[in-house]
C-alpha cells in the first residue's frame, strides 16, 4: 500500500508534532526512500523545527523571562485602577474649588448687600425737587356737661353729639353702660382742623446698567 505525495506531506507535519499514527510510520519511511521531492521537504522542515527550537530555547533562557499572562493581566489592572483613583480625585478637587469660590461670593453678599452691584452698574444722583407735603387732622375737643333723660342711652348721646359712647365712657370713668336719670355726663365734642406738613426734597440714587461689549481678540 503506497501513500500519495499530499499525503506524505501531512505526515512529515504531524511527524514534527509525534502525531503519526503507528501504522503509517512505515509507510511515510517507505515513501520518502521512494521520492526524492517529500524526502528533500521532509529536510527542509526538520531544519527549520531546529532553528525555531533553538531561537525560542534562547529567548526563553534571558533573565528576567518573559512575563506570564497573569502578570500582564494583573499590571493592566493596576493602571486602570491608578486612571479610576486619578480621574475621582481631579472631580473631587474641582467640585471643592466651586464649592470655596460660591461659599465666598455668598458671604460677599451677606456682608455687603450695598455693595452687591453688577459690573458696569454706576450710581447716578437724581435730585428730587419737589416739596412733599403730608395733610393731617387736628382734633380740636371741648366738654359739654348732659344731663341724661327718660330712655337715653350711652349710644344715642354719642349719636347725639357726633361722638363715640367708649370716649364718654372713659372721660366719666363709666365701668359699665347702664346710666340712670338725671346723671350728669361730660360729653366730647370735636372738630378736626386740616393741616399740612412740608417736607424739603431729597436725593435718590438710581443705578445705571452700563451694557458691557466684548470685542475678541
Amino acid at each position: 500500500m503506497q501513500i500519495t505525495h499530499e499525503e506524505a506531506i501531512q505526515l512529515i507535519q504531524y511527524a514534527a508534532d509525534k502525531a503519526v499514527p503507528n501504522a503509517k510510520e512505515k509507510l511515510l519511511h517507505d515513501h520518502l526512500q521512494d521520492c526524492a521531492q517529500c524526502s528533500a521537504y521532509a529536510g527542509q522542515f526538520k531544519n527549520m523545527e531546529n532553528v525555531l527550537q533553538t531561537v525560542m530555547r534562547k529567548q526563553w533562557r534571558q533573565r528576567p523571562a518573559p512575563l506570564s499572562l497573569n502578570t500582564l493581566k494583573a499590571k493592566k489592572d493596576l493602571q486602570k485602577k491608578r486612571s479610576a483613583i486619578l480621574v475621582t480625585r481631579t472631580a473631587f478637587i474641582g467640585m471643592a474649588v466651586c464649592t470655596f469660590i460660591f461659599i465666598g461670593w455668598q458671604v460677599t453678599l451677606t456682608t455687603n448687600p450695598k455693595h452687591a452691584m453688577f459690573p458696569g452698574m454706576l450710581p447716578i444722583p437724581t435730585p428730587s425737587t419737589q416739596y412733599t407735603a403730608t395733610n393731617t387732622l387736628a382734633l380740636n375737643c371741648r366738654q359739654v356737661l348732659y344731663k341724661v333723660q327718660d330712655y337715653d342711652t350711652l349710644e344715642s348721646i354719642a349719636s347725639q353729639y357726633a361722638t363715640s359712647k367708649e370716649a364718654i365712657m372713659n372721660l366719666n370713668n363709666l365701668n359699665t353702660e347702664n346710666i340712670q336719670r338725671d346723671m350728669e355726663l361730660f360729653v366730647p365734642i370735636c372738630k378736626s382742623t386740616p393741616t399740612s406738613t412740608i417736607y424739603p426734597p431729597t436725593f435718590t440714587i438710581t443705578p445705571f446698567l452700563e451694557p458691557v461689549t466684548n470685542t475678541p481678540g
